[in-house]
């Protein structure tokens, strides 16, 4: 109760106060709400047909494209984070360093883009003791770009 005392520990006390309670408002926020249960009815449903699958892109050449609409995601998320020296410490899709965490599946773990972005640009407000430096040069575009492409890594 000493430390209450002081003004010093009243000031340490109500700063880690509110970066937990910053830190449970944004992970709240972030998290993806849960699918509702569907009700059971009285009288059977008819069930709706199955939409058509979107016929494949064609080329120049007549024949239609293997690659997914994503790979230019990945070629434009996969720019700025080697601008911007991620790989240095995070492996993405096998490639990089062992410092940070492993991102090759980070959308697997259900965080928001908006909750991926608010890490690119300043992991401290989830984690105060992150080593990850904050990327204040990022334009809004790279980072949704980057945030995007995390999200799509299942």
């Amino acid at each position: 109760m000493k430390a209450l005392k002081s003004k010093k520990g009243l000031s340490v006390l109500l700063t880690a106060l509110f970066l937990l309670v910053v830190s449970f408002g944004l992970y709240g926020c972030a998290k993806k709400p849960a699918a509702p249960k569907a009700k059971e009815q009285s009288a059977p449903a008819v069930a709706a047909p199955a939409p058509a699958a979107p016929a494949p892109a064609a080329n120049a050449s007549g024949k239609t494209s293997a690659k997914p609409a994503s790979n230019k995601l990945e070629a434009a998320a996969m720019k700025i984070i080697d601008a911007q020296g991620c790989t240095g410490c995070h492996i993405i899709n096998g490639k990089g360093g062992s410092i940070g965490p492993n991102l090759s599946k980070e959308g697997s773990k259900g965080h928001s883009i908006h909750w991926l972005e608010v890490q690119i640009k300043t992991p401290k407000v989830h984690k105060p003791t992150s080593m990850m430096p904050a990327n204040s040069k990022m334009t809004s575009a790279e980072l949704k770009t980057v945030a995007e492409y995390f999200e799509s890594l299942k």
